[in-house]
């Protein structure tokens, strides 16, 4: 019988390197799977998120609405609530306008998904109604995810466009959170998004570390399959595992340039960022002859802490905040903030979102118009 021959040491490190790459290998991929299973069961479970087409990744915004698409916000309870943007990229009713008329004043607003009127429908929206309420034209450039960075480059690009003669620009706080990260706030996948550095004693915006690759996925497709092995094996396979390869690659490359200092740390001065933001986009409006509303928002029933050296002199800041929390009683405020505000659905009511509802955008939409008319700036 022949003996078997000795591996040598060189045979023996390759094995070894071998068998460490086949169970990091089966790690990595375990962790995939493991993540892959909870975006399967989020989506599968209607929790929230959207149903459509609606938003492309954007090289300078992160990602932005697509002209003309149709979809829908979709919920675990209740049913979904549809949404258009126009030519555009604007928020609209459902309903296509038949006019082609587009009278004064034209009001644009910026700002996140309290100002796009997430989980509400467009004619709702305190931009919409601020609209009705002056007898003239909204543009409502708000977009879910959105913050400060993408406001300014927002108002850059559309104030010379449109020349509004008003700009209703929201300030909450964590709009200036998402100016200070890379990413913005997303259910599954990375989204990265501008954010604001310093660089030579002065902000800069450094652009999206990455493209996401989240919209151009099929992930609408299986909100309307059942479940079984089959879906979940296709799922796996166009959704999840690229998704996956995608953002763990691109996520390891942007740490390494990070610390590498490629790529530049977001700035902390948040108190010297808010006055620099609002600072430019009062400068563009003012070109342009727009006047520029601050509209105040919170997402609870606390006061949202304003100081109004960290905006210009003339510009009108109305708070929305105090306005929501002078219809309340004045014990229990929080608990009654949520109660009124909320979006409470299904039989019976159940808390479903915690953006501003319909009663919430009328008393903002009326601050605005109501402070607008006191400034005799109609």
């Amino acid at each position: 019988m022949e003996k078997k021959r000795a591996l040598s040491k060189k045979e023996n490190f390759a094995v070894n390197v071998l068998l460490l790459l086949a169970i990091c290998a089966a790690v990595y991929m375990s962790n995939v799977a493991f993540r892959i299973a909870n975006i399967y069961q989020s989506i599968k479970t209607n929790q929230r998120g959207w149903k459509g087409h609606v938003h492309a990744a954007d090289a300078e915004l992160g990602f932005a609405p697509i002209p003309n698409a149709v979809g829908a916000h979709v919920f675990p309870i209740g049913p979904d609530v549809p949404m258009r943007y126009d030519k555009d990229g604007f928020r609209v009713p459902m309903e296509v306008e038949r006019t082609s008329k587009h009278p004064r004043p034209l009001i644009l607003a910026l700002g996140c998904s309290f100002t796009y009127g997430d989980a509400t429908y467009a004619e709702d929206t305190y931009p919409y109604l601020v609209g009705q309420s002056l007898k003239g034209t909204i543009k409502n450039a708000g977009v879910c995810g959105y913050g400060l960075s993408q406001m300014m480059l927002l108002a850059k690009k559309l104030v010379p466009i449109y020349k509004p003669d008003y700009l209703l620009v929201q300030y909450s706080t964590w709009l200036v959170d998402r100016a200070q990260t890379p990413f913005a706030p997303s259910s599954f996948g990375k989204t990265p998004v501008p954010f604001f550095y310093e660089e030579d004693q002065h902000f800069a915006l450094y652009p999206p570390v990455f493209l996401s690759k989240v919209p151009e996925l099929p992930v609408s497709r299986y909100r309307a399959t059942s479940i079984s092995w089959t879906d979940a094996f296709s799922f796996f396979w166009k959704v999840g595992l690229p998704l996956s390869l995608y953002d763990d690659f691109n996520m390891v490359k942007y740490k390494a340039f990070r610390s590498l200092g490629i790529i530049p740390n977001p700035t902390s001065a948040r108190t010297e960022l808010i006055k620099y933001v609002y600072k430019v986009i009062h400068e563009v409006a003012e070109e342009y002859g727009t006047r520029v509303v601050i509209v105040v928002l919170g997402d609870d029933g606390n006061l949202v802490k304003v100081n109004e050296q960290w905006f210009p002199s003339d510009v009108l800041i109305v708070n929305g905040q105090d306005a929501l929390i002078r219809h309340l009683p004045r014990t229990n405020i929080v608990e009654n903030y949520r109660n009124k505000y909320a979006h409470w659905r299904g039989s019976p009511p159940r808390f479903g979102d915690g953006h501003p509802n319909e009663t919430a955008h009328k008393i903002i939409a009326d601050a605005i118009v109501s402070e607008i008319r006191q400034a005799g700036i109609q």
